[in-house]
């Protein structure tokens, strides 16, 4: 009896120190918004529908430490401008215009592709931002 109150203290501990998912589901889908709503171009919304976390990480890797390049861009573009995440997640529509204003200032950063120059770019090639559907 000791023991499974023991086992329900730690799990208990332990679910309340873990993290939602939920701010990198709102940023998709303000990413999702901007640039793969119903006027984009439909290969490029099918693309960002099939990649989905993997805009900015990448397939079968910890999405916590692993990013592709524009993950990386837009996680320093993020700390950079400081922008508050706990309130991003209780109010995101308050938050959304600021985002959104990251979001075209990262358009015209340098991607690690030669042809397409930036971000933007990249995108207006109908291509993802960071890589290919799986983030490389």
């Amino acid at each position: 009896m000791r023991k499974l109150f023991c086992l329900c203290i730690v799990s208990f501990v332990a679910c309340g120190m873990a993290q939602p998912v939920l701010a990198n589901k709102q940023i998709s889908d303000r990413f999702k918004a901007k640039y793969a709503d119903d006027k984009a171009d439909k290969d490029f919304k099918a693309l960002v529908d099939e990649a989905k976390c993997n805009v900015c990480h990448v397939e079968k890797e910890d999405k916590k430490k692993v990013r592709n390049v524009y993950g990386k861009a837009l996680h320093e573009a993020l700390e950079k401008d400081k922008f508050p995440m706990a309130e991003f997640k209780k109010e995101p529509e308050k938050y959304a215009e600021r985002l959104g204003e990251i979001f075209k200032k990262l358009e015209g950063e340098k991607s690690a592709d030669e042809k397409n120059k930036t971000f933007g770019d990249r995108m207006k090639a109908k291509l993802l931002p960071g890589g290919d559907k799986d983030g490389k």
